[in-house]
């Protein structure tokens, strides 16, 4: 009997003993995890390389530049960046790309063009080494100026409804194409443009002057800036330029006059000429303040845009001093304030 009761005795120990041993509450969740196994006595295999690769991304992930570019059917400029040998580039990280349509490239000559260093060199000139966030764009004041991977810089502008000739919201170009839309890629950030860039707009020689030089139709108007000695204007700006045809259409002995003034010839220029890079996407229709200290009223409607009584027929001539537009007329000279820009004679104002 009184082995019995030993035996009882000893087995009700052993059970208690065995119930604090595997009591949670002795351990904090970290030290369960952390107790070797009772029961296991072997072992385990190792697993397969392959379970130890990364989890998959989740679906939301933000894509990269290339995946972007073709989910918005912008096959042609991925094409072409392939043909250029840019491809890696693409892949590249920080990086913004001034991305053309497809429709924008089916106006230009890159589509069909064969010399693959002449097809880098424009496609490089739609590629920045860093990322220009849109906070950032929108946070410029009038127009910024920016590095590509060519080499030459590309013109932000932006415009806003903040006084006169601003657009409404908020517009941004890029050497005039205009920004259609903005992407952010998992390594970059893409602009959607309307037009192919062109890395001449921007070259050191492409000033002012030399786009007079250089296009017949402006040969009178040179003749001007030649005249009054002027070579360079040192300040964001704005030319409306009369054609040859237009100067030829004054009354008789008209041209003679101001070609004999070069007093005349300063009021002219500083008439047709405004503050600030004014693009055809960033018009609208208000007072335009010229270097004369007048105003110029500008008109923008379905039939077109007027400037007094001058009809722009050609737009966005883009150059390191900013932006000519084309007009069928010779603007009135307007009243000088002291203010005005441009006095004969002067080399660079």
């Amino acid at each position: 009997m009184k082995l019995l009761i030993l035996i009882a005795s000893i087995s009700v120990v052993v059970l208690a003993a065995s119930t604090v041993a595997y009591t949670p509450s002795r351990y904090s969740p970290e030290q369960r995890r952390q107790q070797p196994s009772s029961t296991a006595h072997y072992r385990t295999p190792a697993q397969p390389s392959y379970r130890s690769d990364p989890a998959p991304a989740p679906v939301n992930a933000p894509k990269d530049i290339s995946a972007l570019l073709k989910d918005n059917g912008l096959t042609v400029v991925l094409d072409l960046m392939a043909k250029a040998g840019l491809s890696e580039t693409l892949n590249g990280p920080e990086l913004t790309i001034w991305a053309p349509t497809n429709e924008a490239f089916a106006t230009s000559e890159l589509k069909n063009l064969n010399d693959v260093d002449l097809l880098k060199n424009v496609l490089s000139y739609h590629l920045v080494s860093f990322k220009n966030d849109p906070k950032e764009i929108s946070s410029i004041q009038y127009e910024l100026s920016v590095p590509t991977l060519q080499g030459e810089n590309v013109r932000i502008s932006v415009y806003r409804k903040k006084g006169v000739s601003f657009a409404f919201g908020e517009t941004v170009t890029i050497n005039a194409a205009l920004v259609l839309k903005t992407l952010r890629a998992s390594n970059g950030i893409i602009y959607i443009i309307d037009r192919v860039l062109d890395p001449k707009d921007l070259a050191f020689k492409n000033t002012q002057m030399e786009v007079l030089r250089n296009t017949k139709e402006f040969s009178i108007i040179y003749k001007m800036f030649e005249d009054l000695g002027i070579t360079l204007i040192n300040r964001p700006k704005t030319f409306f330029a009369p054609t040859n045809a237009a100067f030829e259409a004054l009354p008789a002995g008209a041209l003679d006059a101001i070609f004999a003034s070069q007093d005349e010839i300063g009021k002219l220029i500083n008439t047709h000429t405004a503050s600030g890079t004014h693009y055809s996407r960033g018009l609208v229709s208000g007072p335009v303040p010229v270097f004369s200290g007048s105003n110029l009223d500008l008109v923008v409607s379905p039939n077109g845009v007027t400037v007094d009584n001058a009809k722009i027929i050609g737009v966005d001539l883009t150059n390191t001093e900013g932006v000519i537009h084309v007009i069928d007329a010779v603007i009135p000279n307007k009243p000088e304030t002291p203010s005005a820009m441009c006095t004969a004679p002067v080399k660079n104002y």
